[in-house]
């Protein structure tokens, strides 16, 4: 017998797709103030994980459910933590929140063809194939975890494309999400499936 998927929301995580070994990156400017988003949170942190747009003047910010999704971000260029030692502290910036003292730099995946494993909130059979929009949640501050999802329940959306649930739904024998060797849980239809996606507004 199954048992139901967890909750564990950690934002867009790239997968191997393509058949390229490297996705298409770019570097993108970080304000030190930031857009807030369309149709998202009001707070303005962003961590790696989160779907980013770029606003007017080319600076990045955390995109929302109305934005245009421009990008995922995998990390950020290497610089002082602003908020210890005087911002010359030997930690790296992993994280980016409030008004910065400085700008900064993200590195984010803009890709057409990479897929992503991120968690919505149901998802079924029927919607394989189908477009969907993100979900904006602020990212954890303390684990420096973004905590976007799908949003499966809203209807039919346009930044992101659902190929399936991780691993299929084949993925242990008995179209169940337990191994019964290993008692290890895999991902099943229904709340909480964590799905593959694909981008479809990137600058690729």
């Amino acid at each position: 017998m199954g048992i139901a998927n967890a909750s564990r929301p950690m934002g867009f995580i790239p997968l191997i797709g393509g058949g390229r070994a490297n996705p298409i990156t770019r570097v993108r400017p970080v304000p030190t103030t930031r857009t807030v988003n369309h149709g998202g949170a009001a707070n303005t942190d962003m961590a790696v994980g989160d779907a980013y747009s770029i606003d007017a003047s080319g600076n990045t910010f955390r995109a929302g459910p109305q934005d245009i999704v421009r990008g995922i971000i995998v990390g950020f260029v290497l610089g002082a933590n602003q908020s210890i030692m005087n911002q010359n502290g030997p930690v790296s910036v992993d994280y980016v929140t409030g008004t910065l003292g400085a700008a900064m730099l993200l590195i984010g995946i803009e890709d057409l063809d990479v897929d992503f494993s991120v968690q919505a909130d149901t998802f079924a059979a029927a919607n394989v194939g189908q477009l969907f929009n993100l979900t904006d949640v602020a990212p954890d501050s303390l684990w420096r975890q973004s905590r976007q999802t799908i949003n499966i329940a809203g209807g039919v959306g346009s930044q992101f494309q659902a190929i399936d649930i991780v691993g299929g739904p084949g993925t242990w024998p008995g179209g169940t999400n337990q191994n019964p060797a290993m008692g290890n849980p895999a991902d099943a239809y229904g709340a909480n499936a964590q799905i593959v996606v694909k981008m479809l507004q990137a600058i690729s």
